[in-house]
This record gives C-alpha cells, sequence and structure tokens, in this order.
C-alpha cells in the first residue's frame, strides 16, 4: 500500500498526517480501548464492536493531542442516520461549529 504522505492546513498551521496509526495497529488499538470500557463516553450508551463507535482523541491532534491510547475514547455514532452522534457533536464542538437543527415531518426538532 505504501505511506500515507497526505497533509492538511488547519488555521494556517500546517499538520502532518502520517504520525496517525492505521492498519493492524488501529484495529488493535480500538479494541483495547473498547474493551476496557465498551460505553460511549458522553452519554454511556453501551455500543457493538466494531461499528457502534468510533475512536475519538480527548484532546484532537490538531491542538497538539498526542496519538496514544491514553487520549482515545469510545464516541458512538447515529443510529439512525438523521440525528448526529456523540462523535460527531464532539468533533464539532472542537472545530467551533453548530450543527444544522433537524427538523421532522412535524415540524418539531429531533433529539
Amino acid at each position: 500500500m505504501g505511506t500515507d504522505t497526505r497533509s492538511f492546513t488547519f488555521k494556517s498551521k500546517h499538520y502532518d498526517t502520517t504520525k496517525r496509526i492505521t492498519g493492524r495497529a488501529l484495529q488493535k488499538r480500538r479494541l483495547s480501548v473498547w474493551t476496557k470500557d465498551p460505553c460511549c463516553a458522553m452519554c454511556r450508551r453501551l455500543t457493538d464492536f466494531p461499528s457502534g463507535f468510533e475512536l475519538d482523541h480527548r484532546v484532537p491532534l490538531f491542538k497538539d493531542g498526542e496519538d496514544t491510547e491514553a487520549n482515545c475514547q469510545i464516541l458512538c455514532v447515529s443510529r439512525d442516520g438523521k440525528s448526529p452522534g456523540c462523535h460527531e457533536r464532539k468533533t464539532a464542538d472542537d472545530l467551533g461549529f453548530r450543527l444544522k437543527i433537524q427538523i421532522g415531518p412535524d415540524g418539531y426538532p429531533l433529539e
């Protein structure tokens, strides 16, 4: 497959994405973190392995967080695809965005 040489820019800082782990090492970390606590760190909902959660950095990498197991937590993903999961909410909050409010057919906001 080769080495990932991508990089990105965020608020005039350049971040090298080659520091992230991938492949089997990432899957091993996901299983290790999930085994210690299989519940979402925000809502405490029980998550399934491997598709019911996303691995999240407590201190984001772009805010100089480390890519270590100690800096990782489990956050749930959207159950129905309509409302955002905890991972999407935390990411939006980390970046300073507001999530768009989803409105149901009855005119009330969806939770």
